[in-house]
């Protein structure tokens, strides 16, 4: 009988000391899981601050202290409202009513006070504490300073809305110039015809013919640019207006080549034309598209053969410009149609870049697109694609 209490009491005993031993073993693993936590708050670099839900503070890591300039034992106590600013108190009655509902507030931007004054941008999470039954005690606040991102997006916006200005005046100054330089040349235009007509009555040499037909074309050159300017002008106000009528874009395309024949007969053109391309476009501004792409094959296709063929496919006419000149860099492709984009590789003093440009945007203008295929060295092809109505 003895021995059977002794076993009772020894298995007991042993029982009791199991128990012991595994509370003593999680008290040891909650205790390492504190000391872990309470490191990780430590040494982050957030600012990370526990409160009640009348917005005392109950705890104040190191961040804390080096963002907002209060210690731990400065802080701890007091009401959060210590760090924020007079106009923006409701804010924290915002995060409070949403920590009531057990709700959690994530990113949140707005301006905290520093100890000697200073406002620093920052951004906050701000997650409820529960207790075992999961009723909301108080709030955990994770706070991480972006003033140094806020004042680099301000001045990135202040460097774009310099640029917008910069754009806009320089916008200005093309219309403006454009229209200055229109009048004087006009009058110009005017007194070079005037004396076009006495030379033809003075028997004038041939050399002086030459002069005289040098110095037309140079002056056809700067009323060209002239309008080019006004048309980047008129996109950029937004009237840019096309004037549609129904025509022959075969026809459209011999008259043009035929002007380019007559002023230089030295570079072989051919065409490969459907016998008639009927469309509702605007004609003026078609003969700008075709003068450009076959002024630029001239230009860079080194007096070789150039090909200028038109078709329909379906509701469409493809437009198709060939040359066999220097082509154009793969870096530049990217380029050539932005406005006074010109390719590198090409010669300088060829205008000021943005006859291409005008050429896109009269094309697009029509519902159409423009592309380019070319390799350095090897040609280029323009493809222009039209809309028939």
């Amino acid at each position: 009988m003895l021995s059977h209490l002794d076993a009772y009491w020894g298995q007991e005993s042993l029982t009791r000391n199991d128990s012991e031993e595994n509370t003593y073993q999680s008290d040891v693993k909650a205790e390492t899981l504190s000391s872990l936590l309470s490191a990780i708050v430590d040494s982050s670099e957030d600012a990370i601050v526990s409160k009640t839900l009348d917005g005392i503070i109950t705890s104040w890591n190191r961040a804390a202290e080096k963002m907002f300039g209060y210690t731990a034992a400065e802080a701890i106590g007091r009401s959060i409202r210590l760090i924020i600013p007079p106009e923006r108190q409701s804010e924290e009655d915002y995060v409070l009513a949403r920590l009531r509902r057990g709700e959690k507030v994530e990113h949140f931007e707005t301006v905290r006070l520093t100890k000697d004054g200073r406002r620093l941008d920052i951004s906050l999470t701000v997650s409820p504490i529960r207790d075992g039954r999961g009723r909301v005690i108080g709030a955990s606040k994770i706070a991480r300073d972006i003033t140094e991102r806020k004042q680099l997006e301000q001045e990135r916006e202040l460097v774009q809305q310099r640029l917008i200005e910069a754009v806009a005046a320089r916008d200005d100054l093309i219309a403006v110039a454009a229209h200055e330089l229109r009048n004087p040349l006009n009058v110009l235009v005017l007194i070079w015809q005037l004396l076009d007509r006495v030379a033809l009555f003075s028997n004038k040499s041939a050399q002086v013919k030459s002069l005289f037909d040098r110095a037309r074309a140079q002056l056809d050159r700067l009323g060209t640019l002239i309008e080019r300017l006004l048309d980047v002008a008129r996109v950029q106000a937004g009237s840019f207006e096309l004037y549609r009528e129904s025509f022959d874009l075969s026809a459209l395309i011999r008259e043009v080549v035929n002007r380019f024949v007559m002023e230089d007969s030295a570079v072989p053109i051919t065409l490969e034309l459907a016998p008639a391309i009927r469309g509702n476009w605007d004609r003026l501004r078609l003969d700008q598209v075709l003068t450009n792409l076959v002024s630029n094959a001239i230009k860079y296709g080194m007096q070789r053969p150039i090909v200028l063929s038109a078709t329909t496919c379906g509701d469409q006419v493809l437009l198709k410009v060939q040359d066999r000149g220097t082509g154009i860099s793969r870096e530049d492709l990217t380029r050539i149609f932005e406005r006074f984009g010109r390719a590198a590789t090409r010669p300088a003093n060829r205008g000021l870049g943005m006859g291409l440009w005008i050429t896109k945007q009269i094309v697009e203008a029509h519902g159409g697109t423009i592309e380019v295929e070319s390799e350095n060295g090897n040609g280029s092809t323009f493809l222009v694609r039209l809309p028939l109505q």
